[in-house]
């Protein structure tokens, strides 16, 4: 019989190869404006059954990596054991990378519960999106609340209604009520989880601040109809296209660059197309945008 870490570790590594894997495919589709509305339901299927319930299943009594666990491990090991374990410093280093590199990518291509909760907000019922300043706010109380409990009690308050153990089909009372009702409110809200609770979502926002590719607007190309706005499931492509410094959660859905009709306009980039005049086309865009200020949802 081979040896259960062993064994557990091989699966981890398999898992992090794959998430590597699909984070370059989904790069490379959004970049070539191929992410349809076919190619993501395919993603966001295959992708929960493969990342979720096929590794939930072969690692049931052990470890199925997701991004929240790298956040919640990390912080357990160093404010409860007070250990400094090389892999699991190296387990988020790598997630994040992905954050930095490709905008959320992990988020929105490889972590199971996202890409769950993703499927489910497809069912045509009303939607609302949740202001950035709610839902960021909710999520850094749920962080300070995950670090204090740590430090005083040694508590994980996640690990008592981790939703992710529904894909290792591990439930306890809490956790089936709380992934009940993070399920129901996945039909009206995009990515509940993600956006009000996950540890990992709100350090990889940070980290997104900076990422290398993102949704970027050639203002020359624009034709200021904001279709990309309207699509975007979170508060994210406002932003982009009010020029604001700091964005809400983009998850690299590719709905902004697939709805978008001009095939210049909008693209997932490493920077601004620049200009025939030189400049960089991202400037000014609020002299590009007349009606900048009007809400769009």
């Amino acid at each position: 019989m081979p040896n259960q870490p062993a064994l557990f570790n091989s699966f981890i590594l398999i898992k992090f190869v794959l998430w590597i894997a699909v984070i370059v495919i989904a790069t490379i589709l959004l970049r070539r404006r191929k992410v349809t509305l076919k190619v993501r339901l395919a993603f966001l299927i295959g992708g929960m059954l493969i990342y979720g319930f096929a590794f939930g299943l072969v690692t049931r009594q052990g470890i199925n990596p997701n991004p929240a666990f790298s956040i919640r491990n990390l912080l357990t090991f160093i404010l409860v054991r007070q250990q400094f374990i090389l892999p699991v410093v190296i387990m988020l280093v790598i997630l994040l990378l992905m954050v930095w590199l490709s905008n959320k990518s992990i988020c929105g291509w490889g972590c199971e519960l996202g890409l769950l909760q993703d499927l489910l907000h497809r069912v045509p019922l009303a939607k609302w999106k949740p202001p950035f300043w709610l839902s960021n706010t909710v999520r850094i109380i749920a962080f300070m609340a995950l670090v204090a409990g740590l430090v005083v009690a040694g508590l994980d308050w996640i690990k008592i209604i981790d939703p992710f153990k529904l894909f290792q089909f591990n439930f306890t009372l809490w956790i089936g009520l709380f992934v009940s009702a993070l399920l129901i409110a996945s039909l009206f809200v995009y990515r509940p989880w993600c956006q009000f609770f996950c540890p990992f979502g709100l350090i990889g926002w940070i980290v997104e601040q900076v990422s290398l590719l993102r949704p970027h607007i050639n203002w020359d190309a624009c034709k200021k109809c904001k279709l990309c706005v309207k699509a975007c499931p979170t508060q994210a492509m406002s932003d982009f296209y009010k020029g604001k410094k700091i964005h809400a959660d983009c998850f690299a859905c590719g709905a902004c660059i697939a709805t978008c009709p001009q095939e210049d306009a909008l693209g997932w980039r490493m920077k601004y197309p620049i200009t025939n005049n030189g400049k960089d086309a991202s400037r000014n865009s609020y002299d590009h945008a007349d009606d900048i200020n009007e809400n769009v949802r």
